[in-house]
């Protein structure tokens, strides 16, 4: 058996595992320097995130400002998106006592940040943040220049 970042007990997978469990031969581990492990996210981070979302959404207003249906569908999803991070916004100002952001950005990343399946560094944190906005503005993106491309053929 060993142990994941959760301090879960999981069962070791793949004759090599045990082969190497057996050997005795301890993984390579790279622990993090002696920093103290954070736990609150830098609120530099949910602007990035927040500049990711409202980049997918400029990419569906450009796609379909020639439709009015597909338009006022993208308005629609606007509006909730302003709902969707505006209320958790107007909340976390009713907080006396924010997070501190006396350290750089770069700081953060490069400093180690508590998660629920273990201790990570702030820049993995920040990637499984932004991940799946970025993607989908790339596939935005792609939709966007197939459906113009398929606009242009047709004229």
């Amino acid at each position: 058996m060993r142990h994941n970042h959760a301090v879960k007990e999981i069962e070791c997978e793949g004759a090599a595992a045990t082969a190497n469990a057996a050997a005795g031969a301890e993984a390579d581990i790279h622990h993090f320097p002696a920093a103290k492990v954070q736990s609150v996210m830098d609120p530099r981070i949910y602007r990035i995130a927040l500049v990711c979302w409202i980049g997918f959404l400029s990419v569906f207003w450009l796609t379909f400002w020639m439709s009015a249906n597909a338009l006022f569908m993208v308005a629609i999803s606007t509006v909730y998106a302003v709902v969707f991070f505006g209320v958790p916004y107007a909340m976390s100002r009713q907080v006396r006592d924010r997070p501190n952001t006396d350290k750089s950005l770069f700081t953060f990343l490069r400093e180690p940040f508590a998660t629920l399946n273990g201790v990570m560094s702030g820049a993995e944190a920040l990637l499984q943040v932004v991940l799946v906005p970025l993607c989908l503005t790339a596939g935005g993106i792609a939709i966007g220049i197939i459906i113009h491309a398929a606009r242009a053929a047709v004229h």
